[in-house]
């Protein structure tokens, strides 16, 4: 049988039960509408309406059957209603549990004459005396959450303290630190004499310029990257001063230490050019390991132009030829990783063979060809055309591509001659058999000596020569009575062929062909007055 309640526990749960203006009771939402909510009180009889400008968020993050906190503000108004506010219940809910010397969430609302109006977890008003808050009187308004710590709390009155959060958590996280320990960070500056890592919002570390990297040619503003992220080794921790010094480079063991076991003498290793020298160039094979290529060691054959072969930036293979740890040296081989294209040249190419190769560079007397890589050619000025050039530089250019004839290789010296003419046949053979002294031709003048022209012959390409005493039968000078490009009608003096691997000669004359007219013209008068 259920015990009876007595009197006294009827008034109990009555006075629970009833709603009260100041009292804090716990509800349920059961009704939303444009201007508040309406909550139904547990453990209380009632129902009470939170307008929107007393709920402490907007009023679209509420739903139907959410649980708030609320406190009674007014009781059996004229139209018998009651009224709540979610933000009094929750800010003396706060209030209860705010103490001094804890750590809370600030929001900045605004700057006073020694310090700064703030407000604890978005709610409680506090005071944060300048001094206190780490900042200058010139910067703007801290924007978003900060934390504090409170240092005084007097009725409503509180004060808080940036400045003593910053020192607690500096000192717990140089408790928590030891040497040794690798911690990630951010990068927030760089100097030239190292970088400035944030490890908290209040406590920097130092990496040293020397302890960036192995390679201690490297640039510190080329490594790193302001907000770069990075984890670091711990190599000093001075708890007086509270500074904190970092390596990077002390992650990973120092190459040189192993370097010759990496890297075994004869072994083909991939790198990146990182210098070009008079003498050779460096290449960068691993973090703080860089090798020499001596210029002895980049052409098999004729020593050429190093940029026209790799530039700076280039991956490239090389072959280890010598280590020397203690002087922190390697030397490297370029040429020997394709090894010595002259070695079985015989198989690829032979005399007599017409090739395409590259002008790689353009002497007085010739030019030196790239037929292939390692392998280059002596072309001679007198190997360039069946015809005289005077200078070879209007006829090549560098880079320029030309089909050539290997006349002659010499395995031995690596060395090999070529020939453009005889890529084609000799034009002389054909215009020593028809054309004879006496007869009379046509060519474009295309260019002047100092005693005379020369000429290239209509149909032929071949240049005869024009002395300059058989250019005209008028006392003007060759230069005066003729241009380059000119067309002419002379006689040929004489043509010779020695044989048919050589140039041959022509010699013509304009004095000539025009006397010989001249005299025609005489005749055909002197007849045609016989005649009448």
């Amino acid at each position: 049988m259920m015990e009876e309640k007595t009197f006294e526990k009827l008034l109990n749960e009555q006075e629970i039960n009833e709603v009260k203006k100041g009292k804090i009771i716990e509800g349920k939402v059961f009704e939303i509408n444009s201007d508040g909510i309406w909550v139904a009180l547990e453990g209380a009889t009632g129902d009470v309406f939170v307008s929107q400008v007393e709920l402490i968020k907007p009023l679209q993050e509420y739903q139907v059957d959410q649980k708030i906190l609320v406190e009674i503000t007014k009781t059996n108004d004229a139209e018998g209603l009651n009224f709540a506010s979610e933000k009094r219940a929750v800010w003396n809910e706060t209030m209860n549990k705010i103490n001094e010397g804890e750590n809370y969430p600030i929001i900045f609302k605004n700057r006073l004459k020694k310090g700064y109006s703030v407000l604890i977890e978005g709610l409680i008003g506090a005071f944060l005396p300048g001094s206190l808050s780490l900042l200058s009187p010139k910067d703007d308004l801290p924007q978003g959450e900060k934390m504090a710590k409170v240092i005084s709390k007097n009725g409503k009155n509180i004060v808080v303290s940036i400045k003593d959060y910053a020192e607690e958590k500096i000192s717990q996280t140089f408790n928590e630190y030891e040497e040794g320990m690798v911690i990630d960070g951010v990068v927030e500056d760089i100097k030239n004499f190292g970088a400035f890592v944030r490890l908290n919002d209040h406590l920097n570390g130092l990496i040293p310029a020397s302890e960036v990297s192995w390679d201690e040619k490297i640039s510190i503003k080329d490594y790193l990257k302001v907000g770069q992220k990075v984890k670091a080794l711990i190599i000093k921790l001075d708890r007086e001063k509270k500074r904190i010094s970092l390596s990077l480079k002390r992650l990973k063991e120092n190459p040189w230490k192993t370097v010759d076991e990496k890297y075994p003498i004869g072994s083909i290793v991939q790198g990146t050019v990182t210098k070009i020298l008079p003498f050779g160039f460096t290449v960068k094979i691993d973090e703080g390991l860089e090798g020499l290529v001596h210029e002895t060691e980049i052409f098999w054959g004729r020593k050429g132009r190093i940029s026209d072969l790799v530039n700076v930036g280039d991956d490239v293979q090389v072959k280890i030829l010598n280590i020397d740890k203690e002087n922190k040296k390697i030397n490297l081989s370029y040429k020997q990783v394709s090894g010595d294209p002259w070695e079985n040249i015989e198989e690829k190419y032979y005399e007599g063979n017409i090739v395409t190769g590259t002008v790689e560079k353009v002497l007085d007397n010739g030019a030196i060809i790239k037929i292939d890589e390692g392998i280059t050619g002596f072309l001679h000025v007198s190997e360039l055309s069946w015809d005289f050039v005077d200078d070879i530089s209007t006829v090549l250019n560098e880079k320029q591509k030309i089909k050539v004839k290997i006349i002659k290789i010499d395995k031995d010296n690596k060395r090999m001659r070529l020939s453009v003419r005889e890529t084609k046949e000799n034009p002389w053979k054909k215009a020593s058999k028809e054309i004879k002294p006496g007869d009379t031709v046509k060519g474009k003048i295309i260019r002047f000596l100092d005693k005379g022209a020369i000429v290239l012959i209509d149909g032929y390409e071949v240049e005869a020569y024009l002395p300059a005493s058989k250019a005209s039968t008028n006392s003007k000078s060759l230069e005066e009575t003729y241009s380059i490009g000119d067309q002419i009608e002379a006689k040929v003096l004489e043509i010779g062929l020695e044989n048919e691997f050589k140039r041959g000669n022509m010699i013509i004359s304009v004095t000539h062909l025009e006397e010989e007219r001249e005299k025609e013209e005489a005749l055909q008068v002197i007849n045609e007055m016989n005649e009448e």
